[in-house]
């Protein structure tokens, strides 16, 4: 088994690739300051606007482009595809920190926070744009392949504001509305989580030419790797502790977030029960300390974290007999089984 540091360390170095030629577009663009705001929250460069890199995300998505390419043997055709994830997924990022009035982005300040909401808008659009013009402009690819690509990629992106489509509609429902229930979350998460991940397995195999069989043995174990992380990450954000997260403790419930593991209990509760959640959950503002310990208490009568757990696991099985269909050799399935385990964090067993 591959340690989880090697992992991270491989799908970085990718990123120093991609992070390489995201830094030639940002240097061919005019000499407009807000691509300087947006190489500054790519991490290329530091609050003064001067050339500095600094560290900017994991690049997962773009990494798992670059590692599955690597293994068909056409990486330097992938390159600008990762590319274009890695901008689509960023510009998410920029306008999600304006929605939900974060002023701290991997511990710098947001771009909103320094620039003003209306250009952290604009400079979010302008990164779009870049995103699909990466394809178009390549060099690498052929004209087959960049419509092919392009199309793909296109619809993954439209998919995942679509997911980000319903987490606002469910944010804005109180726990208890018909609107709100678990198979919408997991179609929610499914979109704006798990799709952007697809979009990066998959477009190795698109631009390898492979077999439909071999495509959809890529969008599963992409797929299930959205599932894996954002029901762990769920279950993170409630009993994780802050050592753990770098976030605070308990910050899901104490913002009221209708998350996985409440909207399951929810569902699978007596009606008393539902409606003391109900009273506790759809207040308004933070929630108190003391309303805090009644939740944790309600979720752990019904081992929700374990429940949780089991269900993250059923998922990485899934996604681990989607990788073992794929056309690789035994040494570059283990990596992506290994892959799955990272990702499949049970922060109990820590």
């Amino acid at each position: 088994m591959t340690d989880k540091k090697e992992v991270q360390v491989k799908l970085s170095d990718y990123g120093k690739i991609v992070d390489d030629e995201v830094e030639k577009i940002f240097q061919a663009v005019p000499d407009y300051e807000m691509y300087d705001h947006l190489a500054y929250f790519m991490g290329l460069k530091n609050q003064k606007l001067e050339p500095e890199r600094i560290n900017a995300g994991k690049r997962f998505r773009s990494g798992m482009a670059m590692l599955l390419a690597e293994f068909y043997g056409n990486q330097e055709e992938v390159l600008p595809s990762a590319v274009s994830i890695e901008l689509f997924h960023n510009f998410t990022l920029v306008h999600d920190d304006i929605v939900d009035g974060d002023t701290l982005r991997r511990g710098r300040p947001t771009v909103w926070k320094l620039f003003g909401t209306d250009h952290a808008i604009n400079d979010g659009d302008a990164q779009l744009l870049l995103s699909l013009e990466t394809i178009l402009e390549s060099r690498l690819l052929s004209a087959e392949q960049k419509i092919s690509i392009q199309s793909f990629l296109i619809k993954q992106y439209r998919r995942v504001v679509e997911g980000q489509y319903l987490d606002f509609s469910m944010a804005d429902s109180s726990l208890g509305d018909k609107n709100l229930s678990e198979s919408l979350y997991l179609e929610m998460i499914g979109r704006k989580t798990s799709d952007l991940i697809v979009a990066s397995t998959v477009v190795a195999g698109l631009t390898a030419g492979v077999a439909k069989e071999e495509l959809k043995a890529l969008h599963e174990y992409g797929h299930q790797l959205g599932l894996i992380y954002q029901i762990c990450d769920d279950n993170i954000s409630i009993w994780g502790t802050s050592a753990q997260t770098g976030k605070r403790d308990c910050g899901d419930i104490l913002e009221r977030k209708k998350t996985l593991p409440i909207l399951w209990w929810y569902e699978n509760a007596s009606e008393a029960d539902r409606s003391k959640m109900r009273t506790l959950y759809n207040g308004k503002g933070e929630m108190s300390e003391a309303e805090l310990g009644e939740v944790l208490k309600m979720l752990d009568s019904s081992d929700t974290y374990q429940v949780m757990m089991d269900r993250a696991s059923e998922e990485a099985n899934k996604a681990k007999k989607a990788a073992e269909k794929l056309s690789f050799t035994n040494e570059q399935k283990q990596i992506l089984l290994d892959i799955v385990d990272v990702l499949h964090v049970d922060i109990k067993a820590v």
